[in-house]
């Protein structure tokens, strides 16, 4: 999925940060410090604060801030008394073992995606036993094998094309982050942002007009990368009411034109086809089903959820050879995201 020898070019250190802005929980930007303690029956006997510049950092004495047990309640308490945004622990007895099943299991030649779903798999598999994190992020995130990943990847973007995500400042005064990535052979070979095509597209130009001078966009990726198979463009006020909003926020924007995915592959235009039905059932069909039977809406689920198993089970849905799917993952973490 990323190449070894992947090539990053005119990189724009304000859409860097923008980026990673966006993308992290609040939480993570409002306390950045972390804590690492190792434990020895549960009982902590090591304590590192780390992450937080301009903050005491470093080991700290166990008995300062008590730990009061290990239930994610206890956990996130000890995480506010520390002052810190997460906490990760780990029992020391666990520590060489899940050294061994990493290091058994890693190879030179592994893509560096690969590397990190061997790590997240083995963690997993003391997840609760040996290893506790706060948030718990270990229970939530599901750890495919590489294979189907890849894949999956390989199905839904063609080789040879680019995928290319803008968000724009909410005044429209300039592209608030950009990325340009270019697929070959199964990989990211290139990755850039809107520096790599800024004389061709003038960022204010664009971001004043971005509706309109989309299209100017995408043919100048074409010039300069490859022929994109998939391009999203949106205002930062957009992203952040989707990421933070109701399961149907996605298909209000686009019905309002205020988000365009524009190349759209078919795979896509199939889930923003079920996202404008929620769309509808999320202001019409509540009412709708508020008047009927507890049994009748109970059946509609039940046939609803068995139609999806089905899509899964059969290859048809875009999804299926993951093994789980990413929308639903997102419904399940999109809770931390929210201020």
């Amino acid at each position: 999925m990323l190449s070894p020898e992947l090539a990053l070019t005119d990189l724009d250190a304000r859409h860097w940060t923008n980026w990673w802005r966006l993308l992290m929980p609040p939480r993570v930007l409002d306390e950045p410090a972390w804590a690492f303690a190792v434990l020895d029956a549960g009982v902590v006997i090591k304590l590192v604060i780390a992450g937080a510049p301009g903050r005491a950092r470093g080991a700290i004495d166990p008995a300062s801030v008590p730990l009061a047990g290990l239930t994610p309640k206890a956990l996130a308490a000890w995480a506010r008394a520390l002052g810190v945004g997460a906490v990760i622990a780990i029992d020391r007895g666990v520590i060489s073992e899940l050294s061994a099943e990493i290091e058994g299991a890693l190879r030179l030649d592994q893509d560096v995606v690969a590397q990190g779903l061997v790590a997240l798999r083995a963690l997993k598999k003391h997840a609760g036993t040996g290893v506790w994190t706060e948030p718990p992020i270990l229970d939530l995130l599901p750890a495919p094998a590489y294979e189907p990943l890849q894949r999956t990847f390989d199905l839904l973007i063609p080789d040879r094309t680019a995928l290319v995500a803008y968000v724009i400042d909410d005044d429209r005064s300039r592209i608030h982050s950009s990325i340009i990535a270019v697929k070959e052979d199964g990989d990211i070979t290139r990755a850039a942002t809107h520096r790599a095509i800024a004389d061709l597209v003038p960022e204010s130009a664009f971001a004043r007009d971005w509706h309109k001078g989309h299209s100017r966009l995408l043919e100048a990726v074409e010039e300069r990368f490859a022929k994109p198979s998939l391009a999203l463009f949106l205002e930062r006020k957009t992203l952040l009411d989707i990421v933070t909003g109701p399961s149907d926020q996605l298909a209000r924007e686009l019905n309002a034109k205020r988000v365009v995915i524009d190349p759209a592959p078919a795979w896509l235009l199939g889930l923003l086809g079920g996202a404008a039905v929620a769309a509808m059932a999320g202001r019409a069909g509540k009412a709708l089903a508020s008047m009927l039977p507890q049994a009748t809406r109970d059946r509609a689920s039940a046939i609803a959820t068995r139609a999806r198993d089905v899509m899964m089970d059969s290859g048809a849905h875009p999804f299926a050879l993951l093994g789980f799917d990413p929308l639903e993952l997102w419904s399940r973490l999109k809770h931390h995201y929210r201020p």
